[in-house]
């Protein structure tokens, strides 16, 4: 297993298990937002100066390796501030008729939830496609639900909660067949697999940097050509002509980023979509299955404790578990394993429909990624041990 802390900036305490919230950040994506704000400092799109200029070079170029990176155009990308405002920004930014239908999963993260249920004000019907037990989503469960009436369907590449494999193709297709648009929350995905939306039939894709060793703050909207997207906010930059009783928006992007985004950020973004690529996503890969084989293992020998989710790493898309743990309630198993030194997530971790179904109010849940290592793994076998005893 190659061991990539080096190339991260690390927490001194400990071992970080709670990647799924939010990853670790690259030395490099820290090095760039640092030059930036230390070397150039300036506004972008708005000057004729060189630090105006080589702001607007920096910015710009981010747009290309999001091309590159995703195998798309770089006008089908905007940015935003992170996964939730890019859902949110697909229900604001299409036409709605009461009578539409959207269909989400229950599985969804409320970031891919609530947007949707807010267009019941609008007369739209919302459905839910249901996954079994261990999290699986079926396309021939799909094609059941989807009707004329359906204008969209959204659903995450891999939930937050059971971290299960999902057929993001076989799903898009049922729904694409069927005349629906296709969302996709790709906020866990990303930063463990790759995605080329030449093949992926999908006409929005959503993200954010901190899940992928990037900034917070910063995130990207894929919106296919000829979806139809209108921007959900106006302002500066965004427009080519204004008079006090009308204006005219510019092409493309631009339309769709009001105001001064988040240079740094932005900045920081394309560094870690170059770091990734550096690394390379079939490494980080083997990384994740090795992490997520001695993981699982830990798990289910563990005595006490429940596993929620997918039973084996084959159908599993990243090294991310959720688990109870008999007798202990999970904020108090989490500021247990704490002090016995791993930072893991309890809660219902933003899916309260799911963890309603797993029958709890929330679990324990450990996500592991390329800076962790199987060392850290086999103390963590210790340490639950240690709390399972208190259950």
């Amino acid at each position: 297993m190659a061991d990539y802390s080096s190339l991260f900036s690390m927490p001194s305490g400990p071992a970080y298990f709670d990647s799924a919230a939010s990853s670790l950040t690259a030395k490099s994506v820290l090095d760039a937002m640092a030059a930036y704000y230390s070397n150039v400092r300036a506004n972008v799109h708005r000057g004729a100066h060189r630090y105006a200029r080589q702001a607007s070079e920096q910015y710009e170029a981010v747009y290309g390796k999001l091309a590159r990176f995703f195998n798309a155009s770089e006008q089908e990308f905007a940015a935003v501030r992170n996964t939730t405002e890019a859902l949110n920004a697909v229900a604001l930014g299409l036409d709605w008729k009461s009578g539409d239908e959207v269909i989400v999963t229950d599985v969804e993260h409320h970031s891919n939830l609530l947007p949707w249920l807010r267009l019941k004000q609008k007369g739209v019907k919302v459905k839910v496609l249901e996954a079994d037990e261990q999290g699986r989503l079926q396309a021939d469960d799909l094609s059941e639900l989807v009707s004329e009436k359906t204008r969209l369907f959204s659903f995450t590449a891999c939930s937050n909660v059971l971290g299960a494999s999902v057929p993001v193709v076989e799903l898009s297709k049922a729904a694409r067949d069927a005349g629906a648009l296709v969302c996709v929350d790709a906020a866990q995905y990303v930063g463990h697999h790759a995605v080329d939306l030449t093949k992926w039939p999908v006409d929005f894709l959503a993200f954010s940097g901190h899940k992928c060793f990037g900034p917070t703050g910063i995130g990207a909207l894929f919106h296919r050509k000829g979806s139809g997207l209108q921007p959900w906010f106006v302002g500066g930059g965004t427009v080519r002509d204004v008079t006090l009783s009308d204006y005219q928006l510019l092409e493309h992007r631009e339309r769709f980023e009001a105001g001064t985004p988040a240079i740094a950020e932005w900045i920081g973004l394309g560094v870690a979509l170059d770091f990734i690529s550096k690394i390379g996503y079939p490494d980080i890969g083997a990384h994740d299955r090795a992490l997520a084989e001695k993981m699982l293992s830990v798990l289910q020998d563990a005595d006490g404790v429940q596993v929620f989710g997918p039973t084996t790493v084959a159908e599993k898309s990243c090294a991310l578990f959720s688990f109870a743990i008999q007798g202990v309630p999970h904020h108090q198993a989490a500021v247990m394993l704490d002090e016995l030194g791993f930072a893991v997530r309890s809660g219902h971790h933003c899916a309260i429909p799911l963890t309603r179904k797993l029958g709890v109010d929330g679990t324990v849940r450990a996500s592991l990624h390329a800076y962790n290592d199987e060392k850290q793994v086999d103390k963590f076998a210790d340490a639950l041990e240690k709390v399972a005893l208190l259950g």
